[in-house]
């Protein structure tokens, strides 16, 4: 209990430093970090699944998951008779699935900035606001500790975004390989069986 505690106070430290624009990035940073070990780890199952379909064929049947390459064994398991070009659609429509969970980074890569930047310029008028009605003693260190604390949000911002975008390159480029490896393995192994018949 007194380490939850300690947590809340933790949070609200950081909201009062950072102003309310703390509450939205701090959402964007959990979306974002839920996000990347999702997509990492059903990344890592997919190059797995991958090696072990290439390396013995005859687990085709075996494999079910929810990561890419499961759902596209399961979508081509489904639907064995169709078309070179049919099934290619299919393996697409899997893919495109994944890529729009992975778009979801790329949109908290542009988010967070702007949370950010929202809350350095509420920040920034709420200070010269106090500055201008109460007439501070010493302006120069009032307005100093008043920015400090608006660019705490702009900074917060930027750390989310640049995880979010590097996150969102690799995972994507990653999703395009085995995506593209699957698929011409797949029609590869079907044109090959076509042949022994």
């Amino acid at each position: 209990m007194a380490q939850l505690i300690t947590a809340f106070n933790s949070v609200l430290a950081l909201i009062e430093v950072g102003g309310g624009m703390i509450l939205p990035l701090f959402a964007c940073s959990i979306l974002t970090l839920a996000l990347v070990f999702e997509q990492l780890w059903y990344s890592v199952l997919s190059a797995r699944r991958l090696r072990r379909l290439m390396a013995e064929p005859s687990n085709l049947k075996a494999i079910r998951g929810m990561d890419m390459i499961s759902r596209m064994i399961a979508v081509l398991q489904r639907h064995p008779h169709a078309s070179e070009e049919e099934q290619k659609r299919r393996i697409e429509l899997v893919y495109n699935h994944f890529e729009r969970r992975i778009n979801w980074l790329n949109t908290l890569a542009a988010l967070a900035p702007l949370f950010g930047l929202l809350g350095t310029v509420s920040g920034m008028i709420r200070i010269f606001a106090i500055v201008a009605t109460k007439k501070p003693d010493n302006p120069i260190s009032s307005l100093s500790g008043g920015i400090s604390e608006a660019l705490f949000a702009t900074g917060a911002g930027l750390i989310v975004a640049v995880v979010a975008a590097i996150a969102y390159h690799y995972l994507s480029s990653r999703q395009e390989a085995l995506g593209e490896e699957m698929t011409t393995w797949y029609l590869t192994w079907r044109q090959e069986r076509l042949l022994q018949k």
